[in-house]
């Protein structure tokens, strides 16, 4: 236990470290962490009393009892972050100072908790404002402090040339001298390294390509915000050669990227919007500058925190939401961001809606869909009449004169779903064959409460045939009532509809039904979340004892999966969070992957973690599953892109995917086999997973699963033709 506690502690410390660096450019790759935590030192005292700041605080919010979470995430260490840059390159260090800037820290963490629970109270981010105000209070002090020496550069005009490197790389990149780069890009390397107190055209350099393996999308941004910020500056006349200077330039990096991809979705409006806010950037930046000049202080990245967090609550008024969309969970990767949000709105987006049902048993046929030509129109046009018929569509035996002999007469209609009986009428008497009753059109009826705003309608049905009555609460798949001939009805059939209000043929409303078996011309296709089409035989899904079980993953339960040909053991357990949010949670790995069951569907919203875990491969294989048996219909989905991708095709990809996708991630399973299709005790199914470019598999992973006395027995994976197994030993 120990050992396990030391590691976690030190995995801890690493990462409130390095995400301090990381969360400059809204990252949390360690990677890039590093690679921003040497262009630091290219300047060593800058380097130094970074790092110092962001250890300082660190171990007093973690003293102070603040938010673990936070102070891991890096957003206390970001600040200190700046802070120590900036009184590092602005200021000589001697005994004093260090014992200063320990103080000076301390006020800094004390600012951060002020300005981050006033900001909370509007859902609003403090961004560097900590460090801006603890900083210009160190500044105007100055004066007053002899050992405060300020260090007074005199950064030369950019030419063709690169400003003088460190000696220990300058002979590495000499040949650089006599490369011809365009004035442009030479500022927009050295605007990067600006951001961290440098005045380094390498330092930008290994910024750049740091940043565009962090991601694209926040790389593409900062190039977009760069240059048309440059573009206005030189239309203007105004200084390009002070964008590397007191984090100028910095601003529309900084805006660009917190505005087009990391507070919100990256979309084409967010990118548009980047371009709209540079020139309004730009006069921040002029102005503040100006403004702050009185105090003898500079507005370092001011301009930018006041953009961002006017744009921000401006977005919170929902006329903006039609065009962008704010990030509500922050993955610190604008790529994961998009892609799962492009794919829960695809699969899930109808995921909080009441699943509603069939409302019989068996195979019936749909004779008038929404927006019917028969009556189904107008404010009626959202309603579906069903009746049984055979593979002929003859819904009757014999002639079809009484209405005994037709199937679905006297058939039992089932509760769509949970609610309570709001009404019934039972009072008409069925009608003979090819007679209506135009005086009482809706016939004997029933409205079901659903709550929430949501009514059933179930009409035409038997006099006398209710099995329950007004007020009671009735749970999905309960017999209500029997299919009957009552009212503006030629032949016997049921008439289903949903609507916002409970009078008994009130206006009619537009509700997919959840999960349906629709067969069309001999074919049979899973349908979720959609309105049968017109001359389509329909059934509900009918789960499985032995899939219901087997899926049945409530909490506390723990699992085991064995490497067969190394003995390797996967240990998982079923845990809730604190939304009652159900997961599967791998010890070994520290991966976790949240699903779903709601009774006839199992299938997982999210994966985090380890992707060479077994969990990992578990999430991809039964990604979607019906837990119905149901041979020769595929189950299909999407997996969200950043999850399954082959990395240099997705990069290209990541560039372009808040405009156009060309890249997805295909799911598909079938059951293949059961020994027994009415009370199987062996049951096996295929699935697979394959990347996509245009119509064309790239990459693809294969699977396998038996299930056994209503358990998993074995698990395989086929990738490269290579197959593993594993088998759940608990």
């Amino acid at each position: 236990m120990s050992s396990i506690s030391f590691s976690t502690s030190v995995k801890f410390w690493l990462d409130s470290t390095l995400n301090s660096y990381s969360q400059i450019f809204f990252s949390e790759n360690k990677i890039f962490a590093l690679a921003l935590l040497l262009v630091t030192f290219l300047t060593p005292s800058v380097g130094i009393f970074g790092l110092l700041g962001v250890v300082l605080i660190n171990l007093l919010a973690r003293t102070g009892s603040l938010s673990k979470v936070e102070i891991q995430q890096g957003l206390y260490g970001l600040n200190a972050l700046f802070l120590g840059m900036a009184l590092g390159h602005n200021f000589q260090s001697t005994g004093l100072f260090v014992i200063f800037f320990v103080a000076a820290v301390f006020m800094l963490l004390i600012a951060t908790v002020l300005f981050k629970e006033l900001l909370a109270m509007q859902k609003l981010p403090f961004l560097v404002l900590p460090f801006l105000f603890t900083y210009w209070i160190i500044s105007i002090s100055s004066p007053n402090f002899t050992f405060l020496t300020e260090n007074h550069y005199n950064p030369s005009l950019i030419s063709d040339t690169f400003f003088k490197q460190p000696w220990i790389i300058s002979k590495l990149i000499g040949s650089l001298y006599q490369i011809p780069i365009p004035h442009v890009v030479v500022v927009f390397f050295r605007t990067l390294s600006g951001a961290l107190f440098q005045q380094s055209f390498l330092g930008g350099v290994v910024i750049a390509i740091g940043l565009f393996y962090s991601s694209r999308i926040a790389f593409s941004l900062s190039v977009i915000g760069f240059f048309v910020a440059y573009t206005f500056y030189t239309m203007f006349g105004a200084n390009v050669n002070d964008f590397n200077n007191n984090l100028l330039g910095a601003n529309y990096v900084f805006m660009a990227i917190s505005l087009g991809c990391f507070y919100v979705i990256p979309n084409a409006y967010s990118y548009l919007n980047v371009v709209m806010f540079i020139p309004i950037q730009m006069l921040m930046v002029m102005f503040l500058g100006k403004m702050l000049a009185v105090f003898n202080v500079d507005a370092f990245t001011l301009p930018y925190c006041v953009v961002c967090i006017v744009f921000l609550f401006t977005l919170q008024f929902r006329w903006l939401r039609k065009y962008i969309h704010l990030t509500e969970v922050q993955y610190f990767m604008p790529e994961k961001n998009i892609y799962k949000y492009l794919n829960a709105i695809k699969r899930l987006k109808m995921e909080h809606l009441p699943k509603i049902a069939l409302p019989f048993s068996g195979e019936w046929l749909v004779t008038q869909s929404y927006n019917g030509n028969v009556t189904h129109v107008g404010e009626w046009n959202n309603a579906l009449d069903f009746v049984m018929s055979n593979d002929e569509l003859k819904t009757f035996k014999y002639q079809g004169a009484s209405i005994d002999e037709y199937g679905c007469y006297n058939k039992p209609v089932l509760a769509p779903f949970d609610g309570y009986v709001y009404d019934i009428l039972n009072t008409v008497e069925d009608n003979y064959i090819g007679i209506v009753n135009v005086g009482s059109n809706w016939g004997n009826t029933i409205v079901i409460n659903h709550l929430n705003g949501l009514y059933s309608q179930i009409s035409h049905l038997k006099k006398d045939s209710f099995k329950v009555s007004v007020g009671e609460y009735v749970k999905k798949g309960r017999v209500l009532a029997c299919c009957g001939n009552s009212g503006l009805s030629q032949e016997p059939h049921v008439h289903f509809q949903l609507q916002a209000t409970p009078e008994i043929g009130a206006k009619t409303l537009f509700h997919p039904l959840s999960y349906f078996i629709e067969k069309r011309d001999g074919k049979s296709e899973l349908k979720a979340f959609e309105i049968p089409k017109e001359k389509s035989f329909v059934s509900n899904v009918v789960p499985s004892v032995p899939l219901c079980e087997c899926y049945s993953f409530y909490p506390g339960r723990k699992f085991i999966f064995k490497n067969e040909s190394t003995n390797a053991l996967s240990n998982w357990e079923v845990l809730t969070d604190g939304l009652n949010r159900q997961y599967i949670y791998c010890y070994d790995t520290k991966s976790y992957a949240y699903f779903v069951n709601d009774g006839t569907m199992f299938y997982f919203t999210d994966f985090e973690g380890d992707r060479k875990s077994l969990l990992y491969y578990f999430y991809l294989a039964t990604y979607r599953q019906l837990l119905g048996y149901y041979e020769k219909i595929d189950v299909t989905d999407e997996v969200p892109l950043v999850q399954f991708r082959c990395r240099w095709l997705a990069w290209l990809q990541d560039l372009f995917v808040p405009f156009i996708t060309f890249m997805r991630a295909e799911y598909t399973s079938r059951f293949v086999y059961a020994d027994d299709l009415f009370s199987p005790r062996i049951i096996v199914f295929k699935s697979s997973v394959s990347v996509m470019l245009l119509k064309r598999a790239i990459r693809k992973i294969s699977f396998e699963f038996e299930i056994r006395n209503n358990a998993f027995r074995y698990f395989a994976i086929t990738q490269n033709k290579k197959r593993e197994n594993y088998i759940c030993v608990s």
